[in-house]
């Protein structure tokens, strides 16, 4: 055999016993010793052949030992590695869609119903948290901007956005100014910001007096007030079991756990990384950036129609998880809730 072709061959049998230990973990929350992995691998291996290649992937960072005579545990790198070699278009079983199925049927014909149907079913897929959002729609645009002078030092500023929703807010005047001077700049400000969004119109450069300046801040916190009202609400189901995991069984672990899931603006700021409708995304141990969520792995899906109304789900959980199950079970559970919200009427 050629050197190249070796080098292949050897590879493939190193990765063949990641995955190995990465799937005998996820199962047994216990380090891999290399008997078990030799007695389990497709590849027939000895256990002394298996030793060297934890070595191996030790020293790559794809799995550490808690001592030195101990068994493999999976980091991050090893997880990433497994879940990127997993089949595409993983999805459950027959028997578990049509449990899923079963279970959205029985349920009340309405959307608070199907958002907790849904984080019930993921977290029994799981058995670990999962979090549920409301449908929401794309934040709202901008229509048309109008002033009308209420008295000598005061106007106040009408905001029409799409759907015909009128937001008012209060214009104080540091100088007397009449109605049609009231007009002209709600009618340059309405052709500067038809058609964006709050963000849009924060990362719009337009040189503006010091009077629009003030109007356009006026219509930028009505905005966001609006954007904070109908900020994604959310169920989460599973708490126990995910305090039943081995990596969160004492007191103090579990307690991070609480503090995590009880801050709303982080459960917020997770779902609001969803990716696009369709895909899965997963954030597995040290690749999450916020530091308490490093215990963790976290996988996301939308449903519904991002230009419509959609929400986003996720799995919270260890890195131990069965990805495979939850991948599948999230695809299906999204699309099947995408098509009973169906769009807004």
């Amino acid at each position: 055999m050629a050197p190249q072709q070796d080098n292949a061959a050897s590879r493939r049998r190193t990765y063949s016993i990641l995955r190995t230990l990465v799937q005998e973990y996820i199962g047994t929350a216990s380090p891999v010793p290399s008997e078990s992995i030799a007695r389990l691998s497709p590849v027939k291996v000895s256990s002394a052949t298996v030793r060297n290649k934890m070595a191996e992937l030790e020293e790559e960072g794809y799995i550490h030992r808690p001592h030195i005579s101990s068994g493999g545990v999976p980091s991050s790198k090893g997880y990433r590695f497994y879940t990127d070699t997993l089949e595409e278009g993983l999805e459950p079983s027959f028997e578990t869609k049509r449990w899923i199925v079963s279970r959205f049927q029985r349920g009340e014909r309405e959307t608070e119903s199907w958002i907790r149907i849904a984080s019930s079913v993921l977290s029994e897929l799981s058995r670990n948290v999962a979090i549920v959002t409301h449908p929401k729609t794309p934040a709202p645009k901008v229509r048309y901007v109008h002033l009308v002078l209420i008295e000598e030092f005061l106007a106040l500023l009408i905001l029409v956005l799409e759907e015909a929703r009128l937001k008012k807010h209060l214009i104080p005047l540091e100088l007397p100014v009449d109605q049609d001077n009231l007009t002209s700049v709600a009618n340059k400000l309405t052709d500067v910001y038809t058609g964006l969004t709050y963000r849009e119109m924060m990362a719009k450069t337009v040189e503006l007096t010091p009077f629009e300046s003030a109007v356009t801040q006026g219509a930028l916190s009505v905005l966001k007030e609006d954007a904070e009202r109908s900020a994604a609400e959310y169920i989460l189901n599973g708490l126990r079991r995910l305090l039943g995991q081995p990596e969160f069984g004492d007191q103090g672990k579990a307690l991070e756990v609480l503090e995590v899931l009880e801050e709303r603006a982080l459960v917020n700021q997770v779902l609001a990384g969803a990716p696009s409708h369709g895909d899965v995304a997963l954030m597995i141990g040290d690749e999450n950036d916020e530091e308490s969520l490093k215990p963790f792995s976290i996988v996301l899906c939308q449903y519904g129609a991002p230009e419509e109304s959609s929400g986003a789900v996720a799995v919270v959980g260890p890195p131990r998880m069965e990805y495979a199950n939850v991948i599948g079970g999230m695809r299906f559970v999204s699309s099947y809730m995408g098509d009973l919200i169906g769009p807004v009427r």
